[in-house]
C-alpha cells in the first residue's frame, strides 16, 4: 500500500513563505493569483493494508509529519499494482568522503579519508 501524506498550514495561521511566492508570481505576471498556501507532500509504501496499520498511520501523521498545533494533515491510501511501463528507478550514487594527502613520518605520501564528523 502507498500512503500519501499531505500537511499544510491551518486556515487560522499566516503563511509567510506562502504570501511571499504570491507576491513573487504577481511581480511575474500573474496578478490574477489570490493566495498561495506552502506545504509539504510525502509518500509512503507500506506493507499490509489492515485497520490497525491505518491507526497506526494516523498517529505518525499526528506525532511525527505534522505539527497539530498550527498544521492539518490529510492521509490518503491508494493501492500500489506495480510499476507502470517505463517507469525508472532512481537512487542516490553513493558518494565516498573525500580524501587528502598526508605526509606519514618517514616522509612517504599517502591518502587519507576524511572524517565526516
Amino acid at each position: 500500500m502507498k500512503a500519501k501524506v499531505i500537511v499544510m498550514p491551518k486556515a487560522a495561521v499566516l503563511d509567510p513563505q506562502g504570501n511571499a511566492v504570491r507576491d513573487a508570481m504577481r511581480h511575474l505576471g500573474m496578478p490574477e493569483v489570490r493566495s498561495v498556501r506552502i506545504g509539504k507532500y510525502m509518500e509512503i509504501d507500506v506493507e499490509g493494508q489492515n485497520g490497525e496499520l491505518e491507526s497506526r498511520l494516523h498517529r505518525l501523521c499526528r506525532d511525527l509529519l505534522s505539527n497539530p498545533v498550527i498544521e492539518d494533515y490529510e492521509l490518503q491510501r491508494s493501492q500500489v499494482g506495480g510499476r507502470k511501463p517505463g517507469a525508472r528507478s532512481w537512487k542516490t550514487p553513493n558518494v565516498q568522503p573525500p580524501t587528502a594527502n598526508v605526509q606519514s613520518r618517514k616522509g612517504k605520501t599517502k591518502r587519507k579519508r576524511k572524517s565526516l564528523r
